[in-house]
């Protein structure tokens, strides 16, 4: 029997705000998740902010393993 959306939804949310190993792929598919039940119509535009928000802040918090930073970046904050 398929899940209901809502409760992919909260599954998919717990996964991008604590996630037990920090998988970029992992986490970037997720999202991709939340954002394809989004354009179904199963989800609202602030479920889908929400889950933008803490897949921001999850790469945040591993900053290592997050999205590539410019040389720029790295310079500023090294100081």
């Amino acid at each position: 029997m398929a899940r209901p959306e809502e409760e992919r939804y909260t599954d998919l949310l717990r996964h991008l705000a604590a996630p037990s190993r920090v998988d970029p792929d992992g986490l970037v598919e997720s999202l991709r998740e939340v954002e394809r039940l989004f354009s179904m119509g199963h989800l609202t535009q602030a479920q889908v902010d929400a889950a933008r928000e803490a897949y921001a802040a999850t790469i945040e918090r591993e900053p290592a393993q997050g999205p590539p930073k410019s040389p720029e970046t790295r310079a500023d904050e090294a100081g």
